[in-house]
C-alpha cells in the first residue's frame, strides 16, 4: 500500500457518510481513482434510507458471504454481522469498545480513536457503509462498483493497521455474551433461555468466567470485566 496520504474534503460520493472535516487516507491507486469522480445512484451505488431495510440487506449479505467479512463498528453493541454470518466465513472486525482477540473465525480490534462511519465489506467485492453523524440522516449506501469497494477497503485495511490487537485471556464473543447478561442481573433461566444452552451450562461458565477474573460475586464480575475492557 502506497505511504502517500491524501489529505481533503470528503470526497461527494462519500457525503452521506460521515460528518467529519478534511480525511486522511492511503493513495494507493483504487483509493485515487475512487476519490475522484462523483458517482450517482445507480453507478454501483444504492442509496437505502430506511433503518430496517439497512438492517435487513447487511444481514442478508452477511449470510450470503462466502470468503470474508470486513466490519467496522462504531459505539457499543454486537454487530449482526457476527450472528448472520456463516460459521466458518473469516471475518475482521474493529469495534470501539469491548475486548479485542480471535474468537471462532472472528478476529476483533479495538480502535484508538473514534470510527467516523459503520461499514461491512463482504467478500471484498461490496459494501454498506452508513455514518454516525447527522451527515448521513440515517441513511446508508450499499457499494458494488469495484473500484469504490477498493477505495472502501483500503480505508478499512489503514484502520486495521492501527489498532490494538488482543490477548489470548481476552474472552471470546460467547463469554463476553454471557458477561453481559451477568452484569444487567439476569436469572440462569433467562440467560440460558437467550444464549441457547442449559441453566447448568450457565452455572458452570459462570463459575469460570468469576475464576479467571478472581472475584467472588457476578456483580463483582461485571465491574472487573468493564475494568479489563472485556465489556
Amino acid at each position: 500500500m502506497a505511504t502517500d496520504r491524501y489529505e481533503g474534503p470528503v470526497p461527494n460520493w462519500l457525503a452521506p457518510l460521515a460528518d467529519r472535516g478534511p480525511m486522511s487516507v492511503p493513495t494507493s491507486r483504487p483509493w485515487r481513482e475512487a476519490i475522484s469522480p462523483t458517482p450517482a445512484p445507480g453507478d454501483g451505488i444504492e442509496l437505502i434510507k430506511d433503518p430496517r431495510a439497512i438492517r435487513d440487506r447487511v444481514d442478508q449479505l452477511s449470510g450470503s458471504a462466502q470468503h470474508s467479512i470486513c466490519a467496522l463498528q462504531p459505539g457499543a453493541g454486537s454487530p449482526s454481522v457476527t450472528s448472520t454470518r456463516p460459521r466458518k466465513v473469516s471475518t475482521r472486525l474493529i469495534v470501539e469498545s469491548g475486548s479485542a482477540g480471535e474468537y471462532d473465525h472472528i478476529t476483533v480490534r479495538r480502535s484508538p480513536d473514534p470510527l467516523p462511519y459503520r461499514m461491512v465489506i463482504i467478500d471484498e467485492a461490496i459494501a454498506v457503509a452508513a455514518g454516525r453523524g447527522t451527515a448521513s440522516r440515517g441513511a446508508a449506501m450499499v457499494v458494488e462498483e469495484p473500484v469504490l469497494v477498493q477505495g472502501l477497503l483500503c480505508l478499512f485495511e489503514a484502520t486495521w493497521a492501527g489498532c490494538i490487537r488482543g490477548t489470548s485471556d481476552n474472552p471470546t464473543l460467547d463469554e463476553r455474551n454471557l458477561l453481559e447478561r451477568m452484569a444487567t442481573g439476569s436469572t440462569d433461566e433467562v440467560i440460558a433461555r437467550l444464549l441457547g444452552i442449559s441453566d447448568r451450562q450457565v452455572r458452570r461458565r459462570a463459575a469460570s468466567l468469576l475464576r479467571r477474573l478472581g472475584v467472588s460475586s457476578r456483580f463483582a464480575a461485571g465491574a472487573e470485566a468493564v475494568r479489563r475492557g472485556w465489556l
